[in-house]
């Protein structure tokens, strides 16, 4: 009798469970049918009462289960777009409701009857990723990619164009998912090309799984190009100034139908730029006596370049499951600089003063041209209708030439004899850098709770860099030389020919899981590599180094739904840092005659484990997201300075080592705000800790030292957008930086404030857009290094700019895509579907 009951009241139970009704879809972008990902999701029952509810997981798509029969309202909210509403009903004969696509649309709404311009929210905040929408960025109207990097929360670029992420300079920045060609050498040029009207989105990945290279130990800065998938077709064409006389025209326009989706843009950017730098070296005999030499110097710099940016590519949709994609991509362009710096040379009285003895004034020409060309081809198929189940195939093929030449002329007056010498260097020197790089990527939503993704990553890089110097010096008076000047004689000591080979296999595997509000996703992925280097003499010499890794890179995702607008995620991966081909380069380049560099072929990779815990909440008209992090980092990889001499002076040298251990953590909050419709506010707190320790190390004989240092150091960003009445929006970007450790030194804390304004005409057709970069002249980067026979203080800043911008947009500018899935939202509920979830990916 009790095992009656007992099957009886299973049976009961079962029945209920199966009579339960569910919901769920996918939620996209009405303009750019990209997925919306942690969206709110609630279902009410027509009582007005919460049914259940949730999130919108990395593929845009819920699932909300457990519901009764009767009829309910489904609301999805996310702030910077309007809400969708769908009403439903669940009966006996129809509980699986499935909407195919619904779509939420940007806000737009009317303010006490005055029409205002809607604007798209700038950042979509994520567990895993921050997301910006650059086309609302108004300070980097008429700039380059560079000028964008330099708004982001938590990225800097520094003068020379070097990128970091959340103070570290170990950061990878991809172009469409794929390194495309960017190296640590080529990378700043690059960037500064490519127009800021030509990118879509910018991705901030800072602890990315084993799906993805584990290069780069502070994250990935994936640059997204744009490329519109609208109906029929669609452009622009883009031509602005800026007060420095530079200039830039450029346009685009895409072509889509249900057979075959095409995109082109062309522009040509004229860029021209000033600055300066200084810099004050002194020097003792030891650590314990007083400093007894110095120089000093200060020096002007204009910078111009220019150069023609292309891109176009081509996807034929063979079939309902097969698409073919040819792309590519170029750059050529030039640049030159014009650059004077004065030098003082003396030594300290017994009163501290200082007592000049000698001066030199360098004057430096820079030109050269560059060329980029870029290819690449992919297919992919999927082997079910949704396109949850595929296979991706991809080869890319980058080159990249930069010829170029240094021109010195040094000018020296002994200030104890008043005589005069000078000399006059003319250095040629070439880049070409060859890449490749091929991946297969393959994907399973086995069902709802279970994903299995697995591939393999090879890339190939070859470098071939020669340079050379040809010499004349004299006495008199200073003059510059043509480089075909036959007074001109090589010089053996500066000629180095450097040959970089990397080649790097990976393979990977990551799987989803989802038990109830809990997801874990973990990954392992096994890379091999080896490094070929050769440095080459005048006298044909060759200095090899070859060098072979094999490591496993494990990654795991926790991530919890705590309510339905809230959750919690845990991420924990192994990254590393590998030295790029300069820094493997034992050569002595003296461009500077203050700071002579030179690398170190014995550099290995320095290895973190990142821990992160994240927490995302959002409000209606608010969202909050607040993520922490701890890194510890082996081998780390420093430029250490000593003092040297340099025909028979004293000179600055410097060189990178593995020298320590580090361990950095921080905390990073960001606020999205919403007030009044027309006013959205988004503040960014990033504070960190950074624990360093100490070094003793002999290079050249010479015994170099580091004292272990800690640092706390934070900075913040406040990005105000308010739109006004006539089609005008307003943004003001302020950020400060506070003091922070370098090796050997610190960094002087920093401020700037950037302004835009945009005013569109005609229903979008026109937009004109104004913007003020470092309007109180403050972007400037200023350091001080300390050894125990020398002290530095050196500063490099960049001229404020002003920079217009006019846009005219055509064709299609609303209509989209009705092929394939491209349902309008009110879709069916179309119980055959299924519903997947699961991993993020990086989209085009």
């Amino acid at each position: 009798m009790n095992r009656l009951f007992l099957v009886s009241a299973l049976l009961v139970c079962s029945l209920g469970m199966w009579a339960q009704g569910v919901v769920r879809g996918k939620v996209l972008d009405k303009q750019n049918d990209e997925v919306l990902q942690f969206v709110t999701v609630r279902v009410t029952g027509a009582d007005g009462k919460l049914a259940g509810g949730g999130m919108t997981d990395v593929k845009g798509q819920f699932n909300i289960q457990g519901l009764k029969d009767g009829a309910y309202t489904l609301e999805i909210t996310l702030m910077g777009y309007k809400s969708a509403v769908r009403r439903f009903q669940v009966t006996p004969e129809k509980r699986n409701i499935h909407y195919n696509a619904i779509y939420l649309s940007e806000d737009q709404k009317m303010l006490k009857e005055v029409q205002v311009t809607g604007q798209r929210s700038q950042m979509k905040l994520e567990v895993d990723r921050k997301t910006f929408t650059v086309d609302e960025v108004l300070a980097a109207a008429g700039g380059s990619v560079s000028d964008l990097l330099e708004n982001i929360p938590s990225v800097e670029v520094t003068t020379d164009g070097e990128i970091s992420l959340r103070g570290n300079s170990s950061v990878e920045v991809w172009i469409n998912g794929k390194s495309s060609g960017l190296t640590s050498d080529n990378r700043a040029e690059i960037l500064q090309q490519i127009p800021a009207e030509s990118i879509e989105r910018i991705e901030v990945i800072d602890n990315p799984s084993a799906k993805y290279s584990p290069e780069g130990t502070a994250g990935i800065i994936n640059i997204i190009l744009k490329r519109d998938r609208r109906a029929g077709y669609y452009g622009s064409i883009q031509t602005g100034v800026n007060n420095q006389k530079g200039w830039n025209v450029g346009g685009n326009i895409n072509y889509s139908s249900k057979w075959v989706d095409a995109y082109a843009n062309i522009g040509y950017r004229k860029r021209k730029g000033d600055g300066g730098n200084m810099s004050d070296q002194r020097y003792r005999a030891s650590a314990s006596s007083p400093f007894s030499s110095y120089q000093f110097s200060e020096g002007e710099n204009n910078n111009n370049g220019g150069g023609l940016f292309a891109r176009a590519g081509l996807t034929f949709h063979l079939s309902d499951n097969d698409d073919l994609s040819l792309g590519g991509m170029t750059m050529q362009g030039n640049h030159s600089n014009d650059n004077l710096t004065t030098y003082e040379y003396g030594t300290f009285g017994a009163d501290g003063s200082k007592v000049a003895d000698r001066k030199l004034r360098r004057q430096t020409w820079g030109d050269g041209d560059h060329h980029m060309y870029n290819v690449e081809l992919s297919y992919t198929h999927k082997f079910n209708e949704s396109g949850t189940h595929k296979l991706d195939a991809m080869v890319e093929f980058n080159k990249w030439n930069g010829d170029g030449s240094n021109e010195y002329l040094n000018d020296t007056t002994s200030l104890l004899t008043s005589l005069s010498s000078y000399s006059y260097q003319y250095r040629p020197m070439d880049m070409n850098n060859r890449h490749w790089e091929g991946r297969l990527d393959y994907e399973n939503q086995i069902n709802e709770n279970f994903k299995i993704e697995a591939g393999y990553e090879g890339r190939f890089s070859h470098e071939n860099t020669p340079q050379s110097s040809f010499e004349y010096a004299s006495v008199g008076q200073a003059e510059r030389l043509s480089p075909a000047d036959g007074r001109l004689q090589e010089d053996p000591f500066f000629y180095n020919r450097f040959i970089y080979d990397s080649d790097i296999h990976a393979l990977y595997a990551t799987t989803n899981m989802k038990f109830g509000k809990l997801g874990v996703m973990a990954g392992l992925r096994g890379e091999y590599w080896k490094v070929d280097t050769k440095s080459i003499d005048y006298y044909q010499t060759e200095t090899p180094f070859k060098k072979d890794y094999f490591q496993l890179f494990p990654s795991l995702f926790l991530n919890y739904e705590l309510t339905p607008t809230s959750q919690i995620q845990l991420n924990v991966t192994r990254r590393l840092r590998r030295p790029w081909g300069g820094q493997l380069n034992s050569f002595k380049n003296t461009r500077d005659a203050s700071m002579i560099e030179f690398g170190n072929p014995e550099l290995t990779p320095e290895f973190t484990n990142a821990f992160s815990l994240n927490y995302l909440k959002t409000w209606a008209a608010h969202t909050l997201s607040v993520g922490t992090y701890y890194r510890p980092t082996t081998d780390v990889m420093q430029r250490i300075r000593y003092q040297g001499l340099y025909e028979g002076q004293n000179v600055m040298y410097m060189t990178n080592l593995n020298v320590a251990k580090s361990q950095s953590a921080g905390a990073e909050v960001i606020l999205k705000d919403k007030f009044f419709r027309i006013l959205d506010l988004t503040t960014t707190l990033n504070a960190y800790y950074y624990k360093l320790d100490g070094f003793s190390t002999v290079v050249e004989g010479q015994t170099v030292t580091g004292e272990g240092n800690e640092n706390f150091a934070w900075d913040a960003r406040v990005l105000a957008s308010v739109i006004l009445p006539y089609s005008i929006s307003v943004q003001a970007t302020g950020n400060y930086r506070s003091r922070s450790v370098i090796t050997q030194g610190h960094r002087k804390a920093n401020g700037s404030l950037d302004l835009g304004l945009r005013k569109t005409f005609l229903n979008k057709t026109f937009a004109l857009a104004l913007n003020w970069r470092d309007v109180f002249n403050t972007r400037q980067f200023e350091n001080y290094t300390e050894g125990p026979t020398f002290w530095r203080h050196q500063k490099n800043w960049r001229d404020p700019r002003i920079n217009l911008q006019l846009t005219w947009n055509f064709g299609n500018m609303t209509r989209k895509k009705t092929d394939r899935d491209r349902e309008d939202g009110q879709g069916g509920n179309d119980e055959e579907n299924t519903f997947g979830g699961g991993g993020g990916g990086f989209d085009e």
